[in-house]
């Protein structure tokens, strides 16, 4: 296991974990739920989609065997830690990395890194070398309905002088991902964003932080 990358942060991540680990494993998106009966149910839905309408990837008797060892190993760690799912990447926060020294032995899977964070910056703000904008929205993690979505696009798409949009939003907004991430965020100008987003979709601001300047 690789050396943690240490990050400067205002908070520890979700104001409770000193570490996250990246994990990618293809078709991770099966393991929001570390059930081995949900993952068999959604894979089986998911292979009847394909083959009545086609689409998307088949997932192999090898894959599903695969994410069942996965869910066995995550179920099996010593201490708690937060898991975020999104694609073929899991998130893993913990403050116990020595949990996850052998994470690697799940075939097909690895580690893109290994951060840690050191609370060095201001709190309640979002801190950054050159900032262009004076605040940062960041959004709840859920999942999109196809008419969320649509709104979202047409909403931001109008917008697109008011708003920059975080490299993770824009992804969503302009690709097919359906499943909004609590780190995903738009830098602005505009102090009233939180009632305006909410007004294009309903509960979908988590919260906003105004953007400083990190000291010289």
């Amino acid at each position: 296991m690789s050396e943690p990358i240490v990050v400067p942060r205002s908070t520890l991540y979700f104001h409770k974990w000193q570490y996250v680990i990246l994990f990618l494993l293809p078709e991770a998106s099966f393991l929001r739920e570390l059930k081995h009966e949900r993952i068999n149910h959604t894979i089986n839905y998911r292979n009847e989609w394909i083959a009545r309408r086609g689409g998307a990837r088949h997932i192999s008797p090898t894959v599903q065997q695969i994410l069942h060892d996965a869910c066995d190993y995550l179920l099996t760690r010593a201490h708690p830690f937060k898991k975020v799912v999104c694609g073929n990447g899991i998130w893993l926060y913990t403050n116990n990395p020595e949990d996850f020294a052998d994470i690697v032995t799940i075939p097909t899977g690895e580690i893109l890194y290994i951060n840690q964070a050191e609370v060095t910056l201001t709190a309640n703000a979002v801190t950054l070398k050159h900032p262009r904008h004076a605040f940062r929205t960041y959004f709840r993690e859920r999942w999109l309905s196809n008419d969320d979505l649509s709104i979202l696009r047409r909403y931001f798409d109008t917008r697109r002088d008011i708003f920059r949009l975080g490299p993770g939003f824009a992804n969503l907004v302009k690709g097919r991902r359906m499943w909004l991430m609590s780190n995903y965020f738009v830098d602005h100008d505009e102090p009233r964003a939180d009632f305006l987003i909410n007004m294009a979709v309903p509960g979908i601001v988590r919260k906003t932080l105004p953007i400083i300047a990190r000291a010289k």
